[in-house]
């Protein structure tokens, strides 16, 4: 069998290191005996806790892999991960699967799981070993009403007591409980509103996991990120300034509506289109810097210096819009810039040109 000659490894994991925490001892755990006793002393010191189940039922599978199916190259091991979860834990778990398949040359996994908490790692212990299968450990409880609320009230102590439960089921819902009172108090009349904003923007980003791409985009372009959160302010920024400047003219057509604004000021200093073309040119230059030590791209400067250039077409274009300016002007403004952007792509292209000549 191919997965006799290249290794079977029966995993189990614990995410939350209860094991370690509990017994003292360090992970990785190879080797049935060593598994074994381990499941033992975990069983007598809190058996209680799933985990045990989930060792028992890992040496069960190694032994059914071994005797029934005949896989001479298996093995059975426990890594861990921390207590304190998320990344942590999951670098601790990278870390010992390797470890573990340094040992013995393992290709192939069967995991072994207690729990959804446990399984969440899956995905990343894939890119490392293959999972050719997955066994839940599922405990059998006594029927009976009495022993059903000690477990519920058990499950409930876990809930409130364990670090990994215990920011969902007290911290989000405090979280929201100290917003509704602050908001009822700042905006009464718009509590819900808000509250549904809120909650409504916290699911989207969860949703779609835009938290972890942009943890990600942190870890690759802090700068860019960084520019592109300016950017956002300045386009909010703007866009209210621009909409309440408009709101107070009246007797004023749709295409006057644009060109009033875009030369509309904000807070009496600023045009709304210098803040669309710094919001514009922010991302740009902050994706520049990020890549200084690879060069600057020549897409990335000429759209950087057709957007500076673009602020006097725009200007143009919202003095002919509200009845002034000229057609002619506005012309000549679109040429130079694309002539000023043409040129700049072309030095960027003969200095790359002439550096990798150097080189």
């Amino acid at each position: 069998m191919a997965h006799s000659e290249e290794g079977m490894l029966v995993l189990c994991v614990d995410i939350d290191n209860d094991v370690g925490e509990k017994l003292g001892i360090k992970t990785p755990i190879v080797g049935e005996k060593q598994v074994l006793d381990v499941a033992l002393r975990y069983a007598l010191t809190d058996p209680e806790d799933s985990d045990a189940n989930a060792m028992f039922a890992a040496i069960n599978e190694y032994r059914r892999l071994k005797n029934e199916e005949g896989i001479e190259r298996v093995e059975v091991a426990v890594i861990a991960g921390s207590p304190k979860g998320g990344g942590i834990a999951g670098v601790k778990i990278i870390k010992e699967l390797n470890e573990v398949i340094a040992q013995g040359g393992y290709r192939y996994a069967v995991l072994v799981s207690d729990g959804p908490t446990d399984e969440e790692i899956l995905p990343t212990i894939q890119k490392y070993i293959t999972v050719v299968g997955v066994r839940r450990v599922i405990v059998q409880q006594s029927r009976s009403m009495e022993e059903t609320f000690v477990l519920l009230a058990r499950y409930l102590r876990k809930l409130v007591e364990e670090e990994q439960y215990r920011k969902y089921t007290l911290g989000i819902p405090g979280t929201f409980i100290l917003l509704y009172a602050i908001l009822s108090v700042l905006i009464p009349g718009y509590i819900w509103h808000v509250t549904t904003l809120i909650v409504g923007i916290v699911l989207l980003i969860k949703g779609f996991s835009l938290d972890q791409t942009i943890v990600d985009l942190y870890h690759s372009f802090p700068i860019t990120l960084l520019a592109g959160s300016i950017a956002s302010f300045l386009f909010f920024i703007a866009f209210i300034g621009g909409i309440q400047y408009v709101a107070n003219l009246s007797g004023i057509t749709a295409t006057e509506a644009l060109g009033y604004f875009l030369t509309s000021l904000v807070g009496g200093q600023i045009y709304v289109v210098d803040l669309i073309v710094m919001a514009l040119t922010l991302p740009l230059v902050g994706r520049i810097i990020d890549q200084a030590q690879r060069g600057p791209k020549p897409s990335d400067v000429g759209a950087l210096v057709f957007i500076i250039t673009l602020r006097q077409v725009l200007i143009e274009l919202s003095k002919l819009l509200i009845g002034g300016g000229s057609a002619i002007t506005l012309i000549l403004w679109i040429l130079a810039s694309i002539v000023i952007t043409t040129i700049s792509i072309a030095l960027v292209q003969l200095a790359i040109r002439e550096k990798e000549a150097k080189t």
